[in-house]
């Protein structure tokens, strides 16, 4: 049904393709927030200690048993293998042929042996990661049939700010804090500084670092007495379609290890919705770590709601904690 051959480079036509697949599939899977590859991946190449393999699945045109129908891209798999030989993974399938089966034979097709001299598929991986975004009930049917299991979760969590749904959004005070807004390519700094004495996972820490290398968005600073930076709300205010709603994003929210507890996340937190609502936003969303139970009481006390949960599945063993997407 389906045929498939790894390549460390992607040819012209190959990457082209691969281009408007994975582009196709992100405009349609926009409001359902399933996983998503960037269209730059498909020109990416081995360097710097990372190995890079391409994967694009093909089969005849509308799964055509004629020998003659023309083979068409269904499906593209990228994979990055570090030099501890940790491969992490993201799969997308075109929307045209979604619910056919295309994951389930490419799964039966490739196996979730890693323990080979060369690794998975001979790519070198001897560890597999991979985030599952969007509760679909394929990759659940997928993992439970091969024994994957999931590592981490993250849900994705809505608050409505204007609407007969939205909570009124009372002021917290932020004891002995000053908060001030910032553009995050002036405050980069500064939020790189909290993020050092943060005492986050190494991962989520060096996840937070690269992407504050695209100094999107704004940031709501807390800065101490002594002019001390004990945290940071990190938001982005682009307005974007969501539920038929203009949404808004909080990319994260950190907090110094001496300012939990006091309230500071909070009061970060309202601030924060509360530019995004004068900035024309009816929908404010959030990724969180569920498993973060203060963090999870503070959302819920300011009235969040659960919209969509995402898994982290893994084969193999990693010594480090999965990386949390920020975005």
């Amino acid at each position: 049904m389906i045929t498939f051959t790894w390549c460390e480079q992607l040819g012209d036509g190959d990457r082209d393709e691969v281009v408007a697949l994975v582009t196709a599939a992100a405009e349609y899977d926009g409001e359902a927030g399933f996983t998503t590859i960037d269209p730059r991946a498909a020109a990416a190449v081995s360097g710097g200690g990372t190995a890079v393999w391409h994967l694009p699945i093909k089969a005849r045109r509308g799964f055509s048993t004629r020998a003659d129908a023309p083979l068409e891209l269904v499906a593209y798999l990228h994979l990055t293998v570090d030099e501890q030989r940790r491969g992490s993974a993201a799969l997308v399938v075109h929307p045209r042929y979604r619910s056919r089966g295309v994951a389930t034979s490419l799964a039966e097709e490739l196996g979730f042996d890693a323990g080979a001299p060369q690794g998975w598929c001979g790519t070198g991986a001897t560890a597999l990661r991979g985030w599952a975004y969007g509760s679909h009930p394929a990759t659940e049917r997928i993992a439970r049939r091969f024994g994957v299991r999931a590592v981490a979760r993250l849900w994705t969590m809505l608050r409505p700010l204007t609407g007969p749904l939205a909570a009124p959004l009372e002021p917290v005070a932020a004891a002995d804090a000053e908060l001030t807004t910032a553009d995050v390519a002036a405050a980069g700094p500064r939020m790189r500084a909290v993020l050092t004495g943060a005492a986050l996972p190494a991962s989520q820490a060096r996840r937070l670092a690269l992407d504050l290398d695209d100094h999107a968005g704004r940031v709501l600073l807390a800065t101490g007495g002594d002019g001390t930076d004990l945290g940071f709300a990190w938001f982005d205010p682009t307005l974007r379609e969501h539920l038929e709603l203009r949404t808004a994003t909080v990319r994260a929210l950190v907090l110094g290890p001496g300012a939990r507890g006091s309230g500071l996340g909070a009061a970060l937190l309202v601030r924060t919705l509360t530019e995004l609502k004068d900035g024309g936003a009816q929908l404010a969303r959030m990724r969180m770590d569920p498993d973060n139970e203060a963090a999870l009481r503070t959302m819920r006390s300011l009235s969040f709601e659960q919209e969509d949960a995402h898994a982290c599945y893994q084969i193999g063993e990693w010594a480090e904690p999965p990386i949390y997407p920020g975005r």
